[in-house]
This record gives structure tokens, C-alpha cells and sequence, in this order.
């Protein structure tokens, strides 16, 4: 379009210079026959008003491919959040989740550094306490031998519970953690079952019994929470160490 303008311009400017001489030369005559002469306006000054016409036009399409493009499909302007949210998903820095479809999971796991949990959608051939389990196992928040002994669901006060018996390699492989990394762990088996299943509280035991670490016992029904959370609690509560050095000798 700006080529055709050029082109445009110059082919004007030419057939301006070319009028001027014609009418320069009719004026000369004009003037020796004592008629009127109409005053002459300079090439510069035709070529300067031609140009800033086709600089208006120009500017015309731009305000007018600027408006068109400030609108949605609907054809109704687009508001500054909802332009910051699709800035945010062309360049990625939003964080969309998507739900997960049918043979499909959302995994909770550990984010190094931080107590923040990393969500992640893997396919399941079918959603099992088993197969949540060994896609926990790949990011290192159960090991590799830890198996399910028995799962449930059941209603209880009118809230949806979970009841998750683990074999002992789960308990023995929490005593090896730190506090922090306890908490990552078991806010990430909580959250991903009690999404998964839509469940308000899950029953952590092993082998039957209340999931006890060197930290803490968790008899109680742990709620969907940030590792953060759960490490809140964990210091208002004595650690068995703790509470082995209080015991009085004759009872040890």
C-alpha cells in the first residue's frame, strides 16, 4: 500500500511540474495580451498539500486498523483485564489449569525450593488408588515399594472420606525425611487423592495403624493443605525424640 502511495505521489508531482511549465508558458502570453493572469502556486506548494493529504489518509487507516483490531469476536472492546489475560496466556506466564478428562489424574508433587506444589495431568488406564500411587512414585513423594494394602471411601457427618492403609516401606521411607520434607510429601498424597476423588478428608495409615513418623501421629483425617500448612502444626507438636527424652527413666 505504501508502494502504490510513493509511486502515487511522484506521478502527481510530475504531472504538477508538467501543468506549471504548460501554464507558465500560457501566462507569459496571457500577460502580453494584457489579460487576467490566476496567481500561480509553486510545484513545492503543490507537492507538499498532495503529500499531506495522502499522510492524513494514512493515518486515517491506521486509527481505523487500530479500532477494528481493539475489538473482540463480538465485536464489543476489549476490556484491560481481558487484554492483560490473553497477554498472559500468549506468553505463557499465566498459570491455566485445565480439568482433567476421562483416564486422566491430577498429580501433586514437591517444587524444589520452595513449599509450593507443582500440579501435573498424567494418563491413567484407570483411576485406581494403585495407579495414583505409582504416578507419585515417579516424583519421588512415595518410594518405589510402598503398595496399597486397602482403600475406601465412606460418608461420615456428611462429608466424603477417604481411608488409605499403606504397606510399612511408606512409614520406614517418612522416617528417613526431614520435617519440611515430610510435610511436602504428605500434603502432596493428600491433595492429589482428595482431588481425584472429590473427597473432603483422607485416614493416612500403614499396615492398619495411624500413620506415625519420628515428627508426629496422624490420627486425625488430614484435609486438602500446602506443606506450609502442615508445618504449622508440626511445630506446636513435640516430636517422638521429644517426647522419649521426657519420659521418666523407669518407664523407658
Amino acid at each position: 500500500m505504501k508502494k502504490v502511495k510513493e509511486t502515487l505521489v511522484w506521478v502527481l508531482a510530475a504531472a504538477v511540474v508538467m501543468s506549471l511549465t504548460s501554464c507558465g508558458n500560457e501566462a507569459g502570453r496571457r500577460v502580453d495580451s494584457g489579460e487576467i493572469v490566476v496567481p500561480e502556486m509553486s510545484s513545492e506548494d503543490l507537492l507538499v498539500s498532495s503529500l499531506e493529504y495522502l499522510l492524513l489518509e494514512d493515518k486515517d487507516e491506521s486509527a481505523a486498523e487500530e479500532e477494528e483490531r481493539s475489538l473482540d469476536v463480538d465485536g464489543e472492546p476489549e476490556t484491560a483485564e481481558e487484554e492483560e489475560t490473553e497477554d498472559r496466556e500468549d506468553h505463557g506466564t499465566g498459570r491455566q489449569e485445565r480439568l482433567p478428562e476421562e483416564n486422566e489424574a491430577v498429580i501433586y508433587y514437591g517444587n524444589a525450593g520452595s513449599y509450593d506444589l507443582n500440579q501435573e495431568i498424567v494418563q491413567l488406564e484407570e483411576k485406581s488408588a494403585e495407579k495414583l500411587l505409582d504416578a507419585l512414585a515417579k516424583h519421588n513423594i512415595v518410594s518405589l515399594d510402598t503398595k496399597v494394602l486397602s482403600f475406601e471411601e465412606e460418608e461420615e457427618d456428611g462429608e466424603r472420606m477417604l481411608r488409605l492403609d499403606l504397606s510399612k516401606a511408606a512409614g520406614e521411607y517418612l522416617k528417613t525425611m526431614s520435617r519440611e520434607a515430610e510435610c511436602i510429601i504428605l500434603a502432596s498424597v493428600t491433595n492429589t487423592f482428595l482431588e481425584n476423588y472429590e473427597a473432603d478428608g483422607v485416614y493416612l495409615t500403614v499396615n492398619g495403624k495411624p500413620l506415625m513418623t519420628k515428627n508426629a501421629q496422624y490420627a486425625e483425617a488430614l484435609q486438602k493443605c500446602t506443606p506450609e500448612q502442615l508445618l504449622e502444626r508440626l511445630g506446636t507438636e513435640k516430636t517422638q525424640d521429644e517426647k522419649e527424652l521426657e519420659e521418666p527413666e523407669g518407664e523407658q
